[in-house]
């Protein structure tokens, strides 16, 4: 027993006045799986599908990552908590991410040795949902990265940076791009940008932006992107 059971043990008695989001994670550390894919199936007849990504995937995430960084939890039950996000994500996103899109394009990678990109994989689809083609690139090795940007010409570089060791590696790549011509928007994200948002013009990007909804609105702005699929 650590001091996150002891948090979660004092606060059972009021499950029923949590946030939702609360009870969502608080279901998945406690491996319940059944529960937390009632939480999504009741979202989904409450929420539009957008909005479970928001209220619900997003904050959760993002509180299992600080408790994780706080020494609360384990790498195991954070890793649990994210793996049943992903799955649960897939359902979601089937409801409003089309099949197939027609407008510009957003290459996506991640930075240094991140692991995690549900978050991107979120951005995505908030882009996809707004008529955005996504690739993935098949690495984040910046010579992966040169070869892509002269070979697809996209209109936008995404780039997940987790770890702060991965904002030099970042940065290096951004250059890369920007010497194979590429003079399309370097949007850049995650938890070491979130830190300290200054560092999105130090590593020579363009933007960031909270989530995937703002991003596709900055986006559409910013480069005239098709409003085909527009949501309120």
């Amino acid at each position: 027993m650590g001091p996150e059971s002891d948090v979660i043990a004092k606060d059972a008695s009021a499950d029923q006045k949590r946030l939702t989001y609360r009870r969502y994670w608080i279901a998945l550390y406690r491996r319940d799986v059944a529960r937390a894919e009632a939480i999504v199936d009741q979202c989904l007849k409450e929420w539009k599908p957008q909005h479970i990504y928001l209220r619900l995937f997003e904050p959760a995430l993002n509180f299992s990552g600080t408790m994780w960084a706080k020494g609360c939890i384990t790498y195991q039950d954070e890793h649990f908590v994210t793996y049943h996000t992903l799955r649960f994500l897939r359902r979601v996103r089937r409801r409003f991410v089309p099949a197939e899109t027609y407008g510009p394009l957003a290459m996506a990678t991640a930075s240094g040795q991140e692991s995690h990109l549900i978050g991107l994989r979120m951005v995505c689809d908030f882009l996809q949902a707004d008529d955005w083609r996504i690739h993935w690139l098949s690495s984040n090795d910046r010579a992966t990265v040169r070869q892509g940007v002269r070979r697809l010409r996209p209109q936008a570089l995404l780039i997940s940076i987790g770890l702060d060791t991965g904002l030099t590696t970042a940065r290096r790549v951004i250059a890369d791009a920007r010497g194979a011509d590429f003079d399309g928007v370097v949007v850049v994200g995650g938890a070491a940008i979130n830190r300290d948002p200054a560092r999105v013009q130090a590593i020579g990007a363009d933007m960031t932006a909270p989530n995937g909804y703002v991003l596709a609105r900055q986006l559409r702005s910013r480069l005239r992107a098709p409003e085909k699929r527009r949501w309120a």
